[in-house]
């Protein structure tokens, strides 16, 4: 390869030039994300069950269709949450197969159970992913008195969410916050019984009517105008004279009006009450192209409709824009870092230039892969950039050191150039295979660190590649430029070189010194000493430094964003729940540190990415922090103000406070997730009740909730069969009488640009209490009887939510943390239960994906080395010296297991990846060494002096590579980008690795080089 681009310098120029553009074209148009899409594939089925409690909901929905989703292939998971009047089902896939695969299967075996669900559920599929999470919340709500909620809901319904969905760049549209419209049919059953009229025959006629009523907006030829409510008045009018039977029209029995169904959902945006409109990408699409097509297009929005106040109470925006431009500082930092570090060791402008070249024209390289690849851009590829800065200096400095040094054995420059690159190919492609075999069977290890590390590693290769192409092709030709006028030094670098000789090149004595002990009097003895030393330190650091630091998937991190689930007493209605929180709001919008606030409260039907998590009583929040460079708090003492302020609300039964990403994947409930599982749902509360009361002792959660409890007064109605039969009624005939459930009963709509409005029909208000109910009139073959008569009508206690994993019923009670490993919580929380005899659970947190994702990359780093010897035997025909080259790279753990100790990090998935990436730039540094022993050694130099002269001639660019590597990760290891906390133990454990594994490297390599060559002689 260099010999034939070192003759073609057009085609080279292109082809850098080529980069230069398409990395800049990437750079601008790539989608923008904070990390890769990582969630398994997940489709959710939502049905919707009137009347239905959380108990029937789950036995005759939820485990039918569980039952059926178990005979799909590849399902990881299946959970349910059962709610009155819902039932949630999620089918978790594995990794192996696509969403769209997943939804194909999931449709057709709904399909095959339909005849098996009640008559009148009908399930809807959502597919559920990283997408699913709004870009932007856009809280709608009144200016002034011209408008209200419900006509904003129309609105946002009917005209916002088609208007934004037809742009390209956005996925879907939830519109959130209740109010939705219908016709409300309230029919008073005592005159249904005076004028002899069925509630059976009442439905049917409304049914079989063919009305016309138009609900919408005028329209002009260009544009929408304000909302025109053209319709309402004269056909409401029209159905209230809808002829039931001779002389007896539906207003005569009924009180008839445009309204909306019963409102369990409510919003509130930025303290103010609104609809919400949820914006979210397609998949794999960018959020900040997403963001920018929504905020366009609810601008011209705002111009149609002054009267509607339109604000962003939720974005992923900020978080992402934040996290980019940190990262390219990092990333300019890291250059300059790294720059500096070359000019102190080496003293050479020449390789300065060489190196800043290098690095922008390796940046703009990898971009331009990952673009015309179809990839995006994100925090993981931006360290992965970072990471390999140190990597890719040094291949160009091995070149131009040698080309120097065949200049200054008087050759030409041509022949110096030429020469001195042929002389290094080898062990530079050596190098540069030796650290990606190491590293790229993590791009292959499946499960969650594949599908969230394999970004990292394909770039991380893919840099060092076109590091090791520049190396041996640009800087060849740039040689032509830098030497064109000798190589004399400046004063400059005169400078420098001698305060690198009076500094660190002063260490090159302590290193020969130390081979010289080796191979002193009793040299197997001392050679047994410095390697049992090394071992020893080893086993004391790793023993007893990991059961401190614990473990975790990955380290908790301060985005500035936190969410925070409460709820009431079961029964109450969103509309109490939100005037019980008017207090709180009043507080959080008084703090100084407060950005946005987005609360949804209750379950809404359709809507996936704003939920309040069960019904009315049930509320969700995320409350978005200015960015933790510009406040003094962390988010985690923020978390103790607003757990604090939450706990003063009266009648509060439930507080969850914790940071956004507090669990490695969205299927993951808490860091810490104790579930209980059986076949029966009626025992689950009280032992979950004593699992909580000891959790509260484990050191490190700071909320713990379990996720339902029978705590949902119902009235229930228990009708005497025999009794119903001897009037020629069934018992499912009188329930149909009863209508409670804002049950639809027909369509109305003749305009396009509209949904269907429901026309719903319930009784009046006077018959929603028992007493009233008792004397409900129940139409049977022998006449109207009161309900009292054929049944028991009293209050009960029911379930206010039951959910089912993997057919089973379960509860969970979850513990969320601050910063404390999950493994040290884990262990804890294990502990305390067994001691007090509760056995009957599972760990299904962090912990059960932690040992997952442990398991895989323990097997790519054992997989890693193996493939590592094996080429390393390959290009220098010698396993001996293959295994010299790999014993080092356990010894190195002893850094890095300080180093996590010293940063407060816990040994998790990222450092897991940092040490492979270690091993890699270890090796990379033993191949330059010991491809200068076998040179010096052919040279005819015996094996302790090949070592000797191997490491004198090779410490300066080691060293320069450790420490280069070392400045440029300086910007992870500090976290100088909101979200790298995520990512800062793979530059940690690098650091403390190279500290200590250069050192080892520098002494261990050649002493096991000549200790084992079988041409060794003992040398005094």
């Amino acid at each position: 390869m260099f010999e034939f681009f070192y003759k073609r310098g057009y085609l080279l120029t292109a082809i850098i030039l080529g980069m230069f553009v398409f990395g800049v074209i990437g750079l601008i148009k790539m989608p923008k994300n904070l990390f890769p899409d990582a969630n398994r594939p997940e489709v959710v089925i939502f049905t919707q069950v009137p009347g239905a409690t959380a108990s029937v909901v789950a036995t005759t929905v939820s485990k039918p269709i569980e039952e059926e989703m178990a005979t799909l292939s590849n399902v990881y998971q299946i959970k349910s949450t059962n709610v009155a009047n819902f039932s949630i089902v999620h089918v978790v896939f594995d990794y192996t197969k696509t969403l769209q695969q997943a939804s194909v299967d999931v449709s057709n075996a709904l399909n095959r159970i339909k005849d098996k669900l009640p008559k009148n559920s009908i399930p809807a599929i959502y597919l559920v992913g990283d997408f699913t999470a709004p870009v932007d919340v856009f809280a709608l709500s009144p200016k002034n008195n011209s408008i209200t909620l419900p006509e904003i809901k129309k609105i946002a319904t009917h005209f916002i969410k088609p208007k934004l969905l037809s742009n390209p760049n956005i996925g879907n549209v939830e519109v959130f916050g209740g109010y939705d419209s219908a016709v409300m049919v309230k029919i008073d059953p005592l005159k249904l019984k005076k004028y002899g009229i069925s509630f059976d025959d009442l439905i049917k006629i409304i049914q079989t009517t063919d009305l016309n009523m138009p609900i919408g907006f005028v329209k002009t030829k260009n544009s929408f105008i304000t909302l025109s409510f053209y319709g309402e008045k004269d056909d409401v009018k029209k159905l209230k004279n809808l002829l039931i039977k001779p002389n007896v029209r539906l207003k005569d029995i009924a009180d008839i009006s445009w309204s909306y169904q019963t409102n369990n959902t409510l919003y509130i945006g930025n303290n103010a009450p609104s609809i919400a409109i949820s914006v979210q990408r397609a998949p794999s699409g960018s959020v900040l192209a997403t963001s920018d097509a929504a905020r366009e297009e609810m601008k011209k929005i705002e111009k149609l409709y002054p009267n509607i106040k339109v604000t962003i109470s939720d974005t992923q925006r900020n978080l992402i824009e934040t996290s980019n431009i940190n990262m390219l500082e990092a990333l300019r930092d890291a250059i300059i870092f790294t720059l500096i570090v070359l000019l102190i060791f080496l003293a050479n402008f020449r390789a300065l230039v060489a190196a800043a070249l290098s690095i922008p024209m390796v940046f703009f390289g990898t971009i331009a892969y990952l673009y015309l690849t179809g990839q995006g851009l994100n925090i993981v590829i931006y360290t992965a950039i970072i990471l390999a800065l140190g990597m890719l200096t040094d291949d160009a400095v091995v070149v131009l050191e040698n080309i120097e040094r065949h200049l200054e054995n008087k050759e030409d420059l041509q022949k110096a150039i030429y020469e001195g690159t042929k002389e290094v190919l080898k062990p530079i492609f050596a190098g540069s295979v030796s650290t990606i075999a190491i590293i790229f069977p993590l791009m292959f290890v499946g499960g969650y660190p594949e599908k969230i590390f394999k970004p990292l590693i394909e770039t991380l290769i893919v840099a060092l590649l076109i590091s090791w192409f520049l190396s041996v092709t640009f800087i060849p030709k740039l040689s032509t430029l830098l030497y064109k006028k000798g190589f004399k030094k400046t004063k400059v670098e005169i400078f420098f070189e001698k305060l690198y000789q009076n500094t660190i090149a002063r260490l090159i004595k302590p290193y020969v010194g130390i081979l010289h002990f080796s191979n002193g009097k009793f040299y197997v003895l001392r050679r047994m000493l410095l390697m049992m030393g090394a071992m020893i330190v080893l086993m004391l650091s790793v023993k007893n430094i990991m059961p401190i630091i614990g473990r975790d998937v990955m380290p908790p991190m301060d985005t500035g964003i936190m969410k925070a689930h409460i709820e009431f007493s079961s029964n109450l209605n969103a509309e109490e729940s939100e005037k019980r929180l008017k207090p709180f709001l009043t507080w959080l919008n008084k703090q100084p540190w407060l950005e946005k606030s987005s609360i949804a409260i209750g379950t809404q039907k359709d809507v996936l990415s704003i939920t309040g998590g069960g019904g009315g009583n049930s509320i969700n929040m995320t409350i978005i922090a200015t960015d933790r460079f510009h406040r003094k708090k962390t988010i985690w003492q923020l978390e103790d103000e607003v757990r604090n302020e939450l706990a003063k609300i009266p009648g509060i039964k439930k507080i969850g406070v914790y940071d956004f990403g507090a669990t490695a994947l969205s299927t993951i409930n808490a860091p810490l997730d104790v579930r209980v599982l059986s076949d029966t749902y009626k025992q689950l509360p009280k032992e979950a009740q004593k699992i909580e009361k000891l959790l509260y002792n484990v050191k490190g959660l700071t909320t713990i909730m379990k996720t339902w409890d029978k705590d949902f007064n119902e009235v229930v109605i228990k009708i005497d069969t025999n009794k119903a039969l001897s009037y020629g009624i069934t018992p499912a005939g009188i329930a149909y009488q009863i209508a409670l459930k804002d049950m639809p009963v027909a369509m109305l709509t003749n305009l396009s640009s509209m949904n269907v409005q429901f026309v719903r029909v319930r009784f009046n208000k006077q018959f929603e209490n028992i007493e009233a109910l008792k004397l409900l009139p129940i139409d049977t073959k022998k006449g109207p009887i009161p309900l009292g008569e054929i049944a028991q009508i009293k209050n009960d206690f029911t379930y206010s939510k039951i959910d089912r994993y993997n057919l089973r019923y379960a509860i969970d009670v979850e513990g969320y943390r601050k910063t404390r490993p999950v493994s040290l919580i884990t262990d804890d929380a294990d502990k305390l239960l067994k001691e007090h005899g509760i056995k009957n659970y599972k760990q299904a947190g962090d912990i059960s994906e932690m040992n997952d994702s442990f398991g895989r990359l323990i097997k790519a780093i054992a997989v890693g080395v193996v493939i590592l010897i094996l080429t390393l035997m390959v290009v220098y025909q010698s396993l001996r010296l293959a295994l010299i080259m790999i014993v080092v790279l356990p010894l190195s753990m002893i850094g890095a297991s300080w180093a996590l100790l010293i940063a407060n990090k816990p040994s998790c998935m990222p450092s897991m990846v940092g040490l492979l990436l270690l091993f890699g730039i270890i090796i990379k540094n033993a191949v330059l060494l010991i491809d200068f022993y076998k040179e010096f050694e052919h040279s005819g130099k015996s094996p302790f002096e090949a070592a000797i002269e191997s490491v004198k001639v090779r410490f300066r660019p080691v060293m320069m590579t450790a420490f280069g590597t070392i400045a440029g990760m300086i910007p992870i290891a500090l976290e100088w980008a909101v979200g790298l906390e995520r990512l800062s133990p793979i530059a940690d454990v690098a650091i403390g690795g190279l500290l200590v594994g250069t050192f080892l490297t520098l002494v261990y390599v050649p002493m096991l080089a000549y200790a084992t060559d079988p041409r060794n002689k003992k040398d005094s």
